[in-house]
């Protein structure tokens, strides 16, 4: 393999990589989020409090675990069933509620198997990186990949801060095949419980993770770099 050859697929192994860890990040920070039920119900709780509800303080536990386990196919059924005082029992969600969540829970499966699928790419495309032993080329794949990865999320930071309704309303249009999204306050309890600012919260949280993985690439492009350098001193 000539020199030419072995830059231009270290390059191209370092740009990937660097696209491969953050979905990586994206989908192991989705799917831990969905999965972690004492956070969906205290989110809930704190956005979506009993009074504008309906549904007892002492319940948003138990929903927000039946629907985490939900979600990661740890519960079979979306429903959530609890009676009160007087041992009246009531039935918290609709069927065509229950539909939307089976499309929700098809997404965070996806994302569930992506983790591994997308992580066992980027230790291979690290392997290859070091197998070519093109340093420079890899860490300079690695750096055009931040800055590429650094425009695409900049413009949807800029996209949510100027018009978040839209762009919530686009991501589930290309999410979803059908309509069961558009759910109605007045009478389903499940768009009560997750409102707007909901999702604004637990999407914060999950781009702090994946933000995370900046540093982390940046520093790891730099050590190819370092050792290339000291390759060239040494040579």
């Amino acid at each position: 393999m000539n020199y030419e050859l072995k830059s231009l697929l270290s390059r191209l192994s370092g740009f990937l990589l660097v696209w491969a860890v953050i979905l990586f990040a994206l989908a192991a920070a989705v799917y831990g989020t969905a999965g972690d039920g004492d956070l969906l119900a205290r989110e809930m709780r704190r956005h979506a409090p009993p009074e504008t509800t309906g549904l007892p303080e002492t319940e948003y536990t138990g929903v927000g675990r039946m629907t985490a386990g939900y979600l990661t196919g740890r519960e079979e059924t979306f429903q959530y069933v609890f009676s009160d005082a007087e041992g009246r029992r009531f039935v918290c969600f609709q069927p065509h509620e229950a539909a939307h969540m089976a499309d929700c829970r098809g997404l965070i499966g996806l994302a569930g198997r992506l983790r591994w699928i997308i992580g066992t790419a980027a230790l291979l495309l690290t392997a290859a990186g070091i197998f070519l032993r093109r340093r420079g080329p890899f860490a300079g794949g690695m750096l055009a990949g931040l800055c590429g990865a650094a425009a695409v999320f900049t413009g949807i930071t800029v996209w949510a801060l100027a018009d978040f309704d839209g762009l919530f309303v686009t991501f589930h249009r290309l999410a979803f095949t059908n309509d069961g999204w558009l759910l109605d306050p007045r009478t389903d309890l499940l768009i009560r419980l997750m409102p707007v600012n909901f999702f604004i919260t637990l999407g914060t949280r999950i781009l702090g993770w994946v933000l995370i993985t900046g540093p982390v690439l940046l520093g790891t492009a730099k050590l190819f770099q370092n050792g290339k350098a000291e390759r060239q001193r040494n040579a």
